[in-house]
């Protein structure tokens, strides 16, 4: 087939300000694209004139000429497909003068019925930086041979039209930008207002997905465990200094710088918003916890009651008191291991309010179904040995009607442990024997003043002399005086056992054959009290 020279087309000064004119429109894309369409349709004398502009990988058509408007946004070419994906990967322009469709770089689009063309001639539209963003594209039914002046007048608005098309794109990536800026200024905003763990992490969710157009959610576990979760999502810890309070998932493809610059400001932003309202949730539970205690220590039981449910505790189960004192030598350090037994009680025993002070902590202690109280006291006992702490708790009641009583047994309990187990140690008010009716009597009482004065120099004497005698005392009178039984549990000589009793006989000018055993033994035991 024969190819056709160009037919007259006016191609002068006069077209070029023409185009000039149509980009000088504005930014909008939607005007100058078909504006430009027009002009260069009128001024070659073609057929039909497509532009596709850069989305990617891909090349999508953005305007065409009338008769094919309908095609519009919906036709899309790979890099590698056609005419237009090897003009726009080659940066250079390209023309096929006849049978266009037998050209190997040609891909047919039938919505654009080229098979009816024979003539195309395509130019990229390349930006500040010489990559290409788009192709102009002009088709002729007719073979047909583009002259020079045809080539060089699409190179020079492919120009134009390219500026026209980065000045759009940057106009409005700064709109998406400021518009992106203002959602973030407001989601700022809203999480100032909000308070509570739920709703800050439903808002800064919710906020996260406008922003970054991808399903976003908080988890409260370490990242390395969410990881397990969704690994192949992006994942920013929630941290205040050293302590981890969660973790943000954002799912989808890597994110791009400026993504990451906004997830990382929401990020700060919701950990110190996290941290201030745990700070804010445990003050006004610690407050309110305090005044339940002292409520409850007063006899309230209503003010309690009213304020047990406001912590959400229940009523109707079965607790224990129970009172936590540092030993007098780890006071210094109380600050510190306070906080680390209170979370640790939390953890190991749900439901459980504590009450946290300088010198002690009390605790309302739930029990299990079954009311055991043996995993209490395992607890207790542990928390006991690791802190050097008196661990003293009351026994197990049900509603808050003995409350009162609970507290002043965890009390005096906590008191004895401390004068009986000078290295730590946690009892029950049950396990203390007759030091629960001894604890009641006021520090200068004394059962028989006789005993006590005998007590006194026994003590006194064992100081001095650095010997056992008081222990061995005690051990018989416990044993009822049964001297071989005695012998035994002091790992000793009954003949041993009887010289000591002799030398407690001399020292303290009684004849145990003749006195009150159970008297002496009463004085005994308040004499370990007399220290606390």
């Amino acid at each position: 087939m024969s190819t056709l020279s160009d037919p007259p087309v006016e191609l002068g000064a006069e077209t070029l300000y023409a185009v000039i004119g149509a980009v000088a429109q504005g930014p909008r894309l939607d005007r100058v694209l078909p504006a430009i369409v027009t002009l260069l349709t009128d001024a070659t004398a073609c057929h039909a004139c497509f532009i596709y502009l850069r989305e990617g990988d891909q090349l999508r058509m953005r305007a065409a000429s009338t008769v094919f408007a309908h095609a519009v946004d919906r036709t899309v070419l790979r890099l590698d497909e056609g005419l237009c994906g090897w003009v726009a990967t080659h940066r250079t322009p390209a023309f096929i003068r006849e049978n266009a469709l037998q050209d190997p770089r040609m891909k047919l689009v039938e919505e654009l019925e080229e098979e009816r063309f024979q003539s195309m001639i395509a130019v990229p539209l390349l930006d500040r930086e010489d990559d290409a963003i788009g192709v102009v594209v002009l088709h002729t039914e007719a073979p047909r041979e583009f002259g020079r002046e045809v080539v060089d007048f699409l190179v020079h608005v492919a120009s134009l039209v390219a500026g026209a098309v980065d000045s759009a794109r940057l106009m409005e990536a700064g709109r998406r930008q400021v518009a992106r800026l203002s959602a973030l200024a407001a989601l700022s905003q809203d999480l100032a207002a909000v308070t509570g763990r739920a709703k800050l992490e439903e808002t800064a969710a919710s906020g996260l997905r406008t922003l970054l157009g991808r399903h976003c959610w908080v988890a409260a576990e370490h990242e390395r465990e969410v990881a397990r979760v969704a690994p192949h999502a992006h994942r920013r810890a929630l941290t205040v200094g050293d302590e981890h309070l969660g973790t943000v998932v954002v799912e989808g493809p890597p994110l791009s710088g400026e993504d990451h610059q906004i997830l990382d400001a929401v990020a700060n932003q919701l950990a110190v918003a996290l941290k201030k309202a745990e700070l804010i949730a445990r003050l006004t539970e610690e407050n309110l916890v305090r005044e339940l205690f002292d409520d409850l220590a007063a006899g309230g039981s209503a003010a309690a009651g009213a304020r047990t449910r406001a912590a959400g505790y229940d009523l109707g189960r079965t607790c224990v008191v129970a009172f936590l004192e540092p030993l007098r030598a780890d006071r210094d350090s109380w600050a510190q291991t306070v906080q680390v037994i209170e979370l640790h009680l939390r953890r190991v025993v749900p439901g459980a309010l504590c009450d946290p002070s300088s010198d002690r902590l009390r605790a309302l202690l739930p029990l299990d179904a079954q009311h055991d109280s043996s995993r209490i006291d395992a607890v207790l006992g542990r928390l006991a040995g690791e802190h050097a702490l008196a661990v003293g708790r009351s026994e197990a009641r049900t509603g808050m009607d003995d409350a009162a009583r609970s507290l002043a047994e965890a009390a005096d309990t906590v008191r004895l442990v401390h004068a009986l187990l000078p290295v730590g140690g946690a009892r029950s008010w049950s396990q203390l024997g007759v030091y629960r009716y001894l604890a009641q009597l006021p520090p200068d009482a004394a059962p028989d003043e006789r005993h006590q004065a005998a007590v006194v120099r026994l003590a006194d004497y064992d100081r001095r002399r650095r010997t056992e005698l008081t222990r061995t005392l005690e051990q018989y009178l416990g044993d009822r005086g049964a001297i071989l039984t005695t012998a035994r549990n002091l790992i000793i000589h009954a003949n041993t056992l009887r010289q000591r009793l002799e030398r407690i006989e001399q020292v303290t000018g009684l004849t145990l054959a003749d006195e009150d055993l159970l008297g002496l033994e009463l004085a005994l035991k308040l004499q370990h009290l007399r220290p606390a």
